[in-house]
């Protein structure tokens, strides 16, 4: 389950508070130094599955065949995964044709002689503007078991998370796709984790100190 900024802040306080009495307790024992730190590690590594993760997409014609020449139009978006609902907000415009589908493909590679059948459709989360020729995509996507014959939840968001999913919009020019875009997992180092990594650091080093 994804967490607020809110509840993210009060749990990272919360890990600061149990941080700073766990340093306390392992300086003062320290043969209980690593039991510690291997609550603390744990402890962060569950709070850091809990957020979300984010994505981001650009959508151009560079990723669809080059021939028929002729595309235009561009997209830009970014996509959150809570669980198993991917939360989409994407616009387009420019196109050469007037919008007719877009989809979610997958799994295939960021290259335009990849590419792979839908599997899920984005029409119903899709707004058109400027006679038909732009569009914003908003809405959520619940992933569900085999979209594609003998493709799991599980596979879906390893590939997914492996950049192998992309967008593509059609239009009555280019029905085959017009543009393109991957969508690219969004690095994120964990707050959590630096701070663990820095308490550990300090706690070896002041039980060395007391030790010498």
């Amino acid at each position: 389950m994804a967490l607020g900024k809110a509840n993210r802040l009060d749990l990272e306080h919360r890990f600061r508070r149990v941080a700073t009495v766990q340093l306390s307790k392992s300086i003062n024992q320290p043969e209980r130094t690593m039991k510690r730190l291997l609550v603390l590690a744990a402890l962060t590594a569950s709070l850091s599955l809990a957020q979300a993760q984010n994505y981001t997409v650009v959508l151009d014609p560079s990723l669809e065949p080059a021939t028929p020449p002729g595309r235009t139009g561009s997209g830009i978006g970014n996509l959150t995964l809570s669980g198993t609902t991917l939360s989409l907000s994407i616009t387009f415009s420019g196109l050469s044709g007037t919008f007719t589908a877009d989809h979610i493909h997958g799994p295939a590679q960021a290259l335009p002689t990849s590419t792979a059948g839908v599997l899920y459709s984005l029409i119903p989360l899709t707004t058109l503007s400027d006679a038909n020729h732009a569009g914003t995509i908003s809405g959520t996507v619940n992933l569900i078991a085999n979209p594609i014959p003998n493709y799991s939840v599980a596979q879906q968001l390893t590939d997914l998370n492996n950049g192998m999913w992309y967008v593509n919009v059609h239009s009555s020019t280019f029905g085959g796709g017009e543009i393109r875009g991957q969508i690219l997992p969004v690095p994120e180092p964990s707050t959590l984790a630096l701070a663990a990594l820095g308490l550990s650091g300090l706690v070896i080093w002041r039980v060395r100190r007391r030790a010498v």
